[in-house]
């Protein structure tokens, strides 16, 4: 029995530092951290967007917790500006909280964002943000979006950095710097909100393109029917005017034949050449001028 005991003593100290090492081989380079209230849910939207050292040990597979009364809304991440989803695991529950498993291939921004309830009572709102993790964040940013028409706002810690925006929302800043892992992080919100308004309604409408070339006017599915009119009218129009005209060449062709053919006697017994229409005299045989047989 002893030396089973001093057998899996031994075992698990050969465990301990492969497992500290596996854990330790992941780091947060930066994580930014955006609460925005009442944005286009009434809850609160959470969003998670990270980043790993360069020596992280991947592919690895990633845990972040979230809280067991989330909406999951997306796990995804950055390729050439487009965000494409990332496959994870079911969701395992822990208590207050649910575990997601992610797969880390490359050094790409990854995001996880959920919904959150807010804590209304009539106009108050409170919420409370905590992080957990055991993966130490080298960096770490927090943004809050105060919704436009709030008052009364209390940030703990405070957030030193305010910026408004023409929608009339307020973003608030703050950067806390280095989390080590296993350490927890904890932030407090409280305002008032006299309405329900979500802040996606505020934001201002954008007029696509004005007058763009590709929008302007009829599209050629569109005109079609009316061209194909107009070319049938054009058609029939230029028939209509070379019938015409080709009528007309020949009734002058004909009257320039009569003209140019004279018969070779007229009423008075005058005999002309009907080759060349020149008079002939009385007795001739052949034509003074062309030489033509002359007809009696």
């Amino acid at each position: 029995m002893r030396k089973w005991f001093i057998f899996l003593l031994l075992v698990g100290l050969f465990l301990f530092p492969t497992l500290v090492e596996a854990q330790s081989g992941i780091t947060i380079k930066e994580l930014r951290v955006q609460l925005w209230p009442e944005y286009d849910h009434p809850d609160m939207l959470v969003m998670h967007s990270f980043s790993l050292t360069e020596d992280s040990t991947l592919p690895a597979e990633f845990q972040i917790q979230i809280p067991a009364n989330a909406n999951l809304n997306a796990v995804a991440k950055t390729i050439e500006n487009s965000m494409v989803n990332v496959p994870y695991d079911a969701p395992v529950a822990n208590g207050d909280w649910i575990t997601i498993t992610m797969l880390i291939d490359d050094l790409a921004n990854y995001r996880v964002e959920y919904y959150l309830p807010l804590d209304k009572n009539g106009a108050s709102r409170n919420f409370s943000y905590l992080w957990q993790s055991d993966y130490h964040v080298q960096e770490m940013f927090l943004q809050f979006q105060q919704p436009p028409n709030s008052t009364n706002l209390s940030l703990s810690p405070t957030f030193p950095t305010v910026t408004p925006v023409a929608d009339g929302s307020i973003y608030h800043d703050l950067i806390p710097g280095s989390v080590a892992g296993g350490e927890d992080f904890t932030l407090s919100i409280s305002y008032d909100k006299a309405n329900d308004d979500l802040t996606v309604s505020a934001l201002p409408v954008e007029v696509g393109g004005g007058l763009d070339s590709s929008n302007d006017g009829l599209s050629l599915s569109d005109s079609l029917p009316t061209i194909l009119v107009g070319a049938g009218v054009l058609l029939i129009a230029g028939g209509l005017m070379y019938f015409f005209m080709a009528g007309r060449s020949d009734n002058m062709s004909k009257k320039s034949r009569k003209r140019h053919s004279p018969s070779t006697a007229s009423a008075g017994g005058n005999i002309y050449c009907h080759e060349c229409g020149t008079r002939a005299r009385s007795g001739d045989k052949f034509c003074r001028s062309c030489g033509a047989r002359t007809r009696a």
